[in-house]
């Protein structure tokens, strides 16, 4: 079979499903006003007929037949509509429901008719009158009551309405003519207003239907876009982690080779060998700031703070990168104080002046805060190539480059804008770009400003490593990846002290004698082997000395789940790969305490 023939199929397939749903819908909306055009048509109105109009001038018999026949019928339809009421048919059975209503309607339609031809009386005009516009207001009501289904109406009107015009007609007189063709034109004007009346309310059911598939495939597309996500996250966290192992690992045993190399040549292999791991650092952790956002374990504090010391602190971080690329960098003094959080703020500008400086080949970067009534806006201008508008919103997207076909990892993972879009939206702030091709871009951030005096931060009391003697230190390493162990228990006796290494904490507790002294830390990975976590390690060699021996959490895990349980721990908490100078100055912290 071809592909027209198979599309043809298709479409003829879909055709034939929304002729059985709007048949379906037909059917019961015809059985859903059936009691009360039962009522009208064939009780009410002959009764109120037979006695105000017919009652002297046709013969009582003849009447009472002809009300027996009307109040029978009624009967039936009633009993044909209790029967659909309890039959609740489907689809399948709808056509042969539509056919006994018909015949119902039919039969009514038929003995209205008679009652046309029956009950002419000729010489007395006002009565013809009244039977047709009795007659009239019928066909009137049938559009109400019929006109969801064209053939159910005819099969009413048309038997109503043609005998009474033709027994007018037959009488030769200018009056009864006149009578016949005012019924004849009122028919077609009542067929024509039921033809228009089916005709809207049958698309109005077609677009309902469409409607409703269109959001039942949106819920479904919905739900696998969902489905991806959160594929894409495991598979992102898995990845992460797995190769956050062998990174921290790699960045421990390059530390260490570092101080052990005396040959130059071999020093700038080494030298090199650091640059490539904070390098890749720098880009596990991006997508670790991404984790956290959606894990939601990053805590706002707002506090008044001048934005001043903001910028001249990161005027001295990136002076030595903008001068390397040949850029003019300059942050614009000001005296505008914020009300944020002043550490997810310099995340924010961190992460926009790195863009802007990683896109910018000629020029230079500036830096510069606007007030705006009640609030500050923080620019961010570049003279770099510029964004077009088409790609303005998708910028701000995970993992989207402009410029980067061949995913160069020195201009990153495209993360970057995503995470100034998050922290953002968890602050309340907004984020507006503004962009011309070949002229540059500017991004601008505009959140509260405070009227209050920032508070003096006191002065931190630097205290340097040396005054931390780690010489015979305890420290117990529970990691199921023996890299790890091996890159641990090398740095950790470079720097004097005794390491207990482990893979879960029942070993670590079999290298330690109950009865001497308690380590004097723990570091363990947070995800161990058989189910069990470094929080549950911890406590283990906790309880076996009954004392809260200092302890951290340092993990590869990127998962949500995972972070947020980890958070929850109350343990300090690193996230490999750890630098090693951070992770001596965590173990001197811990110790300290």
């Amino acid at each position: 079979m071809s592909l027209k023939s198979e599309s043809h199929a298709g479409v003829s397939v879909l055709a034939a499903e929304r002729r059985a749903q709007i048949l379906t819908e037909q059917v019961r909306t015809l059985y859903h006003q059936a009691p009360s055009a039962i009522l009208g048509s064939n009780v009410i109105v002959p009764l109120l007929l037979s006695a105000a109009v017919f009652w002297n001038t046709v013969p009582k018999q003849l009447l009472l037949v002809w009300l027996a026949l009307i109040c029978a019928t009624a009967a039936v339809r009633v009993a044909v509509v209790w029967a659909y009421r309890r039959a609740r048919p489907n689809a399948i059975a709808a056509a042969c429901w539509r056919r006994r209503y018909m015949l119902g309607t039919l039969l009514s339609g038929s003995l209205w008719g008679a009652a046309g031809v029956l009950f002419f009386v000729p010489g007395a005009p006002e009565q013809q009158v009244i039977l047709g516009l009795v007659l009239g207001g019928l066909c009137t009501s049938s559009v109400a009551a019929h006109g969801v289904h064209l053939p159910t109406f005819y099969a009413f009107s048309l038997p109503t309405m043609l005998p009474y015009a033709a027994r007018s007609l037959v009488e030769f007189d200018k009056t009864y003519f006149t009578i016949a063709v005012l019924a004849l034109v009122y028919l077609i004007a009542m067929c024509l207003f039921a033809r228009n009346f089916n005709r809207a309310l049958i698309e109005s059911w077609r677009l309902r239907f469409e409607n409703i598939e269109l959001v039942a495939e949106l819920t479904v597309k919905k739900e696998e876009a969902e489905r991806a996500n959160v594929a894409k996250s495991r598979f992102l966290a898995a990845a992460s982690h797995d190769l956050r192992q062998p990174l921290h690992a790699l960045s421990l045993l390059a530390s260490a080779l570092t101080g052990k190399v005396q040959h130059p040549e071999t020093r700038q292999v080494v030298e090199e060998i650091n640059l490539s791991v904070e390098s890749l650092e720098s880009l596990f952790n991006a997508l670790l700031d991404i984790s956290k956002l959606d894990a939601g374990v990053v805590a706002v504090e707002r506090t008044d703070h001048a934005v001043q010391g903001l910028f001249e602190k990161l005027q001295r971080e990136y002076a030595a990168e903008a001068h390397t690329k040949g850029l003019r960098l300059r942050l614009m003094p000001s005296r505008m104080v914020l009300y944020s959080d002043p550490t997810l703020i310099e995340r924010i500008l961190r992460n926009l002046i790195s863009n802007a400086m990683r896109y910018t080949d000629a020029g230079g970067v500036v830096v510069g805060c606007r007030r705006r009534g009640e609030n500050v806006r923080i620019e961010v201008w570049d003279s770099g190539p510029g964004i077009a508008p088409s790609q303005q919103r998708e910028v701000f997207q995970e993992y989207y480059q402009i410029g980067n076909p061949e995913r160069d990892r020195r201009k990153g993972l495209g993360l970057g804008l995503a995470i100034v879009d998050r922290l953002a939206r968890l602050l309340g702030h907004t984020i507006e770009l503004r962009s011309v091709v070949g002229r540059g871009s500017v991004i601008a951030v505009t959140l509260p400003r405070s009227n209050r005096t920032p508070a003096v931060p006191p002065v931190a009391v630097r205290r340097t490593e040396a005054g931390i003697d780690l010489t015979g230190a305890c420290v117990v390493v529970v990691d199921d990846e023996p890299a790890v162990l091996s890159a641990m228990g090398a740095i950790l006796r470079d720097w004097s002290c005794r390491p207990i290494l482990a893979d879960s904490f029942e070993a670590a507790l079999a290298q330690l004698p109950p009865s001497g002294p308690p380590p004097d830390a723990i570091i363990a990975d947070y995800r161990l082997r058989a189910e069990q976590t470094g929080v549950q390690a911890i406590e283990r060699i906790q309880s076996t000395w009954n004392a809260r021996i200092p302890a951290a959490i340092v993990t590869g895990d990127t998962a949500p789940d995972r972070l947020r349980d980890a958070q929850d721990s109350g343990y300090r908490l690193l996230h490999k790969p750890v630098r090693p100078a951070a992770l001596r100055a965590l173990l001197c912290d811990l110790i300290r305490k």
